[in-house]
């Protein structure tokens, strides 16, 4: 008898704790939410991190680090609809999985295939705040999901998504492909291969003496600022600005058509920088001390302006130019393609 009650009263407390999770409350009209749901897992430093959510699921992902060995997830579940009951069978078909693995630790955002309010003006969504131990590597299947990262992290892995990405502090991988919002990433070293569409791709402070740094767009604007190392951009239909850029390694390469480019370099260490264009100008700003050969080319009509730097001229015609500047060790060429011109400036390092 008392070993029936003692398991009716586990049962009990495991209801009262359930319920209590999944209490609702209102938002406004049409938008419901459970309260803040805490759990927490031992984690060390450096662990491999998954994340995944349903296809059909939506919401935002913060992520922070902590110096401590513990991993811990605070988030909400909503709904939206305008029938209350709905609501709430919305946001008893999503479930989170916080569970450790053999490497880590795995994070699952779970809701049906197709979720019921799939092409509908209803949804179901969850808020995720992460703490997890500093130097961990993230990756993510989460494509919906808006992702707001600031580590330090070892790498950051997100080969698909369609919300807003917000990274700052990875010091080893960075590959992010993204689609049709804005992605920013700071204080970043090591591999990094970042692209988006249709929305501005803003990448500031680099250090990647060692390895590439890539940055793609499609009409939309790319904005680098203090980039050191070998960087490979390529744009169409938007803006390329870069400002205090340091080209280092073999083959700096940077292309657009249809979009400006302007370049202020601060230093050069680079073998080779090629920068063409089509249909748009080319703007170079660079230390008038530099010892490179330089090869400007645009076509008939169109200009090209050099100022402010001592040079030596070994080809010129009326669309083409190649100079020398000091011992001519390094190659810079820079050409554009339709209507464009070339603008190649010079500057004092102590202006």
């Amino acid at each position: 008898m008392n070993v029936k009650i003692f398991f009716c009263l586990i049962l009990s407390l495991l209801f009262v704790s359930d319920t209590k999770a999944q209490q609702i409350f209102q938002v406004n009209d049409n938008l419901y939410k459970t309260r803040e749901i805490k759990k927490t897992l031992p984690l060390s430093k450096e662990s491999n991190i998954k994340i995944q959510a349903a296809m059909g699921l939506s919401g935002s992902i913060k992520i922070e680090t902590t110096e401590e060995d513990v991993a811990t997830i605070i988030y909400v579940k909503k709904a939206k609809h305008k029938s209350k009951s709905k609501a709430i069978d919305f946001i008893d078909i999503i479930s989170v999985e916080f569970e450790l693995t053999h490497n880590g630790l795995r994070l699952d955002l779970r809701a049906p295939n197709p979720a019921p309010w799939s092409e509908t003006n209803n949804s179901g969504s969850v808020e995720v705040l992460l703490i997890i131990p500093e130097f961990c590597n993230l990756e993510f299947d989460a494509q919906a999901f808006d992702i707001d990262a600031e580590g330090p992290f070892d790498s950051f892995i997100l080969p698909t998504s369609y919300g807003r990405i917000y990274l700052e502090n990875v010091v080893n991988k960075v590959e992010i492909t993204s689609t049709n919002r804005k992605v920013t990433a700071r204080n970043l070293s090591g591999s990094v291969y970042i692209s988006t569409s249709h929305a501005t791709l803003q990448v500031d402070k680099v250090y990647s003496p060692q390895n590439k740094i890539e940055l793609r767009n499609d009409r939309g604007d790319i904005k680098i600022s203090d980039i050191k190392g070998e960087l490979n951009v390529k744009n169409s239909y938007g803006r390329i600005d870069v400002r205090k850029y340091h080209p280092m390694g073999s083959y700096n390469y940077i292309r657009s058509s249809n979009g400006p480019i302007t370049i202020e370099i601060d230093e050069f260490s680079t073998n080779k920088l090629l920068v063409t264009n089509s249909y748009e100008d080319i703007e170079i700003l660079i230390p008038d001390n530099i010892s490179s050969q330089i090869s400007l080319a645009v076509e008939e009509g169109n200009k090209i302006e050099v100022s402010d730097i001592t040079t030596k001229p070994d080809f010129i015609q009326s669309n083409r130019l190649n100079l020398i500047a000091g011992e001519g060790k390094a190659t810079i060429n820079s050409s554009v393609r339709g209507h464009g011109n070339i603008y190649f400036r010079g500057f004092s390092k102590g202006e």
